[in-house]
């Protein structure tokens, strides 16, 4: 009788540690929850500026008609991008396909501060900077293409020894940030301060 409680014993054993093993084979051919697949970018609406991910089954899809007012006062290297104004293309193609289904949107910029500079033409950027060109009026372009309004505080601009007459196409001035912040905001335009 001992030998075949033994005998049991050991086929119970033997099973467990088969069994084991081939649990642990099957778990490891499949992905791990905590494994990442590489996102799939793209660019609904501007090519080459504001990658985003669709992500059609998100909470807070976009809604079509929202009205949003980007304020930008960060500055940047001069010889590179503004990454707050190329994060405005990213606003854009979010709404143009990141969700379910694209959506219209109504989207204004107001430049002050630090970011006053980087809406001027090639040549007055390139005598203020030494620099070869504005590296921000390709991304400010597509954003006009895109329906965006761009503007400018004249304050800030006169504060920062710039005239409006040197202002690229792609932004128009306004008498101040204050103003064009506060009276976009009246015609129902959501506020988002961009702070990095």
């Amino acid at each position: 009788m001992r030998i075949y409680l033994r005998l049991a014993a050991l086929v119970m054993i033997a099973g467990l540690l088969c069994y084991g093993v081939v649990t642990k084979s099957v778990a490891s051919s499949k992905p791990q929850d905590n494994q990442t697949t590489e996102p799939h970018y793209i660019h609904p609406a501007i090519q080459g500026f504001g990658k985003v991910v669709q992500l059609p089954n998100a909470v807070h899809q976009p809604r079509s008609g929202s009205k949003i007012v980007v304020d930008i006062t960060k500055g940047s290297d001069p010889s590179k991008l503004n990454s707050a104004i190329e994060k405005v293309c990213r606003f854009v193609n979010i709404y143009a396909g990141a969700g379910r289904t694209p959506v219209k949107v109504d989207i204004a910029v107001v430049l002050h501060g630090d970011a006053t500079l980087a809406i001027l033409n090639n040549n007055a950027y390139s005598a203020r900077f030494k620099t070869d060109g504005n590296p921000n009026l390709a991304c400010l372009r597509e954003l006009n293409n895109a329906g965006v309004k761009v503007s400018v505080c004249g304050q800030s601009l006169t504060a920062k020894d710039a005239r409006p007459e040197e202002v690229s196409k792609s932004a128009q001035v306004a008498v101040s940030a204050l103003t064009a912040l506060v009276n976009l905001q009246a015609d129902g335009y959501a506020y988002l301060p961009m702070l990095k």
